[in-house]
């Protein structure tokens, strides 16, 4: 969605092109989506004590899956993953951008063997994992862009106007993320404290945590009180930003506030991936938005 319905718009209103082809694009989201998985099946790998106190109804490994089958399956796919993104970085003229695969396949092994269990950084991680993901597809497009229209970029006019409002969207995926993955720990505390590990609702408890996804989520909202002022002449942004994201983030707090149970915790990191899925389809209003300045000043 980055790709077409923000660098696309950003471009075409300009008068450019998308310098990644189809294919390109095909292989790095092949490559993303295999990485992602990787860490899913490692993650379930490390975690089936643990999984077997919080979620022992949802276990695959050892149920289903046998332990052997699923680390040679998670092998198997990061190599293949990194070798497909050695082939996109290749083609786009600099190798050096598989270091970012390299990074996250390498990253999501860790974490489940070791960040996860410490306190905040395995929020962190996952949370900048997930702001990696169209923030690459913007570094991938921009390259190709300074190579295409190098002498643009002499004057500075290129350079980031469209890293802007990807870096926002990462942003908004950092945030989102690190509210889910705090709100899933206060939901596994009973096993996560069985097996040692120093979440932050088990170091600093669960009303501290609950505080701090508070505090999160109100800063998110003055930012994204910000954005609304910066398009206060498109109503479709401002009543958008209203209705899907603002008033869903109020609810947040009010039953991250209220939340005693598991389940109810559980709804509470829902709602938080509910605000994600609202934010990232704003980028339809957002290329709406583009193109109807286009027929003005831009």
């Amino acid at each position: 969605m980055v790709r077409w319905f923000l660098i696309y718009p950003e471009q075409t209103v300009r008068g450019y092109e998308l310098q990644m082809n189809n294919l390109q694009f095909f292989i790095l989201s092949l490559s993303t989506v295999m990485i992602a998985a990787a860490g899913y099946v490692i993650n379930d790998y490390f975690d089936v004590r643990i999984d077997k106190v919080n979620k022992p109804q949802r276990m695959v490994i050892d149920k289903g899956v046998k332990r052997r089958v699923a680390i040679g399956a998670h092998t198997v796919i990061n190599i293949l993953a990194i070798l497909l993104g050695f082939l996109v970085s290749l083609s786009v003229g600099n190798w050096k951008l598989v270091i970012f695969h390299v990074v996250c396949a390498t990253g999501l092994w860790f974490y489940s063997t070791t960040f996860k269990r410490k306190f905040f950084i395995g929020n962190l991680v996952i949370a900048a994992f997930t702001a990696l993901v169209p923030f690459i597809v913007g570094v991938y497009e921009l390259l190709l862009c300074r190579r295409t229209y190098a002498d643009l970029f002499e004057g500075e006019t290129l350079r980031f106007y469209f890293m802007v409002p990807v870096l926002a969207v990462s942003f908004f995926a950092f945030i989102t993320t690190l509210l889910r993955e705090i709100l899933k720990d206060i939901e596994d505390m009973d096993g996560d404290k069985e097996y040692g590990c120093k979440t932050m609702p088990i170091v600093l408890g669960v009303r501290s945590s609950k505080i701090v996804v508070i505090i999160l989520s109100l800063a998110t909202m003055l930012s994204l009180a910000y954005i609304q002022y910066l398009f206060k002449e498109h109503s479709a942004t401002f009543y958008y930003f209203m209705i899907a994201l603002q008033l869903p983030f109020i609810f947040l707090i009010w039953k991250t506030w209220k939340a005693q149970t598991k389940k109810e915790f559980r709804f509470a990191g829902n709602t938080a991936k509910f605000i994600m899925l609202t934010g990232i389809c704003y980028l339809f209003i957002y290329a709406y938005v583009l193109h109807s300045a286009s027929y003005g000043d831009i």
